[in-house]
């Protein structure tokens, strides 16, 4: 009984050795990053004047406003005084905005690799003011279909100072 057991046992370690295995190919992605440098990047911070919300991603509700943040793009503020009435107030231009989270009166956003913190009382009366910017926090994105990014794209590689902000086709 031992000895079937141990000849089968070698049996299969034997056939199952001599399986050539061939590595997966390494795909890249057919997607060019957009980049932009930091400098450049931090002055993209604005406030305007309210415009129709898009993809809407993340929905904040404090002290009768509400925040929307649309995907990619920024945060509208509502005036929610009026339920029935909302106004819309204000958009802050927000560069890979994906998700915000507010204490007090600072709104917490993602800046593509960065966290923002901005005043709010400020940016309801229309004026821009971060209050403190932490640099790369976050990855760079990754390309829509997931795939490797190409070696001149890598940190490494290119230019110093300059980031991915986006992807295009």
């Amino acid at each position: 009984m031992r000895v079937r057991f141990f000849f089968l046992l070698f049996s299969c370690i034997v056939l199952f050795a001599c399986i050539r295995r061939t590595p997966s190919p390494i795909l890249y992605t057919s997607y060019k990053p957009v980049l932009m440098s930091r400098s450049l990047f931090a002055s993209k911070i604005t406030i305007s004047e309210a415009s129709p919300v898009g993809v809407a991603s993340k929905i904040y509700y404090k002290d009768n406003y509400i925040y929307i943040s649309e995907s990619q793009k920024g945060v509208h503020i509502i005036d929610n005084t009026d339920p029935t009435k909302p106004i819309n107030k204000r958009f802050i231009s927000i560069q890979g905005c994906i998700d915000v989270a507010i204490k007090n009166n600072v709104m917490y956003a993602d800046n593509v690799v960065d966290l923002i913190a901005i005043d709010l009382l400020e940016a309801e009366k229309g004026v821009m003011k971060v209050l403190k910017r932490v640099e790369n926090v976050f990855p760079e994105p990754l390309p829509p279909d997931n795939l490797t990014i190409p070696d001149r794209f890598t940190v490494k590689n290119r230019t110093p100072n300059t980031f991915i902000i986006g992807w295009e086709k």
